[in-house]
């Protein structure tokens, strides 16, 4: 029996993005101006992550991401809600690695 966790595709033809998106629910840790905070890892693609996190930061903020089995991972601040924060990724994330954590 596999008992890794199943990566569930959201996207749809409408969906512009440059790589498909993948629904995850790990916890992660980010860290911005030198302030660890905690956050969750909502869903992932090869170029972005939307985390739900508590820390305040600002579009344009740079980040690292420190994600299970694939370890820091810079970005950017693309996009904020009141409790989610979209990074792009500065390189590509093999998101396969992610399904290790599982």
């Amino acid at each position: 029996m596999d008992s890794r966790k199943t990566f569930e595709r959201r996207s749809s033809p409408s969906d512009r993005r440059a790589y498909p998106r993948f629904e995850v629910d790990l916890p992660a840790h980010l860290e911005i101006d030198g302030k660890s905070a905690r956050c969750r890892l909502i869903d992932v693609s090869a170029g972005g992550a939307l985390l739900r996190t508590r820390r305040v930061m600002m579009v344009g903020d740079t980040v690292s991401v420190d994600l299970p089995h694939c370890g820091p991972t810079l970005g950017k601040v693309v996009r904020l809600t009141p409790s989610h924060v979209a990074v792009s990724f500065r390189g590509l994330l093999v998101v396969s690695k992610l399904t290790e954590a599982a």
